[in-house]
């Protein structure tokens, strides 16, 4: 059960993407929150767009036990059942960087409305999900299969991802610069925060643009 229909989704997404995750990233700090920035991946393409969703968390480990031609990552059925629209798959892989999920989960996710993919693992069909424009932070890349190795343990619980603790339904918003992590318990006064800041810095912009010194421009009223 998810803690916003799909129209207050529509609304958050829509809303939080107007900005770059500096903007938030300060919002928080000035509202005293923890930093939500997650730190140590990387891009899966710098061209990317801008997306934001709400966290679909999800568990991994190495397998436990030897391969018997089953797989156990079972990712394939979580997102043909599990998720729905305004998703971001956040996928906790306790280090395992070795072994990756490719394309063709990015393709399916993507077409239940799943905004992006955050994981601290691997993902391989890289050229594939770049093609598809979803957007993807990333710990590595590597051709070995999963299926073999890895196993889910859990989904819909706290994980951490990049030094950040994501729970479920927290609002993650990822561009070129990186990620930021918004509780779900602070969406609005992070937005207003953000929106003002914003606000200051295009005035700041406008007056540097007509040959205002930065210095000159930042104390303006």
């Amino acid at each position: 059960m998810t803690m916003f229909n799909k129209k207050e989704r529509t609304y958050w997404i829509e809303n939080y993407k107007k900005f770059p995750t500096a903007n938030i990233s300060d919002a928080m700090d000035n509202l005293g929150l923890r930093s939500g920035v997650v730190l140590g991946l990387h891009a899966l393409d710098v061209y990317q767009p801008r997306t934001a969703g709400f966290a679909k968390t999800i568990r991994q480990m190495r397998r436990k036990t030897a391969f018997d031609g089953k797989a156990l990552t079972k990712q394939a059925s979580i997102i043909d059942t599990q998720t729905e629209y305004g998703d971001l798959l956040v996928i906790e892989a306790t280090g395992l960087t070795d072994i990756a999920t490719g394309g063709m989960l990015a393709t399916r996710a993507q077409m239940r409305g799943v905004m992006g993919e955050l994981t601290n693992g691997s993902l391989r069909d890289i050229d594939e999900i770049a093609d598809l424009k979803f957007p993807v932070y990333l710990g590595s890349t590597s051709p070995v299969k999963s299926a073999r190795f890895m196993e889910t343990v859990d989904t819909d619980v706290p994980v951490f991802i990049g030094g950040v603790q994501i729970c479920p339904e927290d609002l993650i918003l990822m561009d070129r610069t990186g990620v930021a992590v918004v509780p779900s318990a602070h969406l609005k006064e992070v937005l207003e925060e953000a929106k003002k800041i914003k606000a200051k810095e295009d005035r700041i912009e406008d007056l540097v643009r007509v040959g205002m010194s930065l210095n000159e421009a930042r104390q303006q009223k």
